[in-house]
């Protein structure tokens, strides 16, 4: 039998570390902390004139932006 739980521990070891970082993982996605300018979605970048595309008709005008 002992010979069984010496074949069965590193898959247990491997299995335990797994989910370890499983949960610490979800631990820091989850978690209710502000997330850094760097860490959001494009999405959530406010409309932003540093931001606006030099193309972009409603960005307004600008001398270079009809330049090819």
């Amino acid at each position: 039998m002992l010979a069984d739980l010496e074949a069965l521990t590193p898959p247990l070891i491997v299995c335990v570390a797994f989910l370890i970082g499983v949960v610490l993982f979800l631990r820091r996605q989850m978690s209710p902390g502000g997330r850094s300018a760097e860490d959001r979605d494009e999405a959530d970048i406010e409309a932003d004139p540093q931001n606006a595309d030099p193309g972009d008709p409603g960005h307004g005008s600008s001398a270079d932006q009809h330049k090819v």
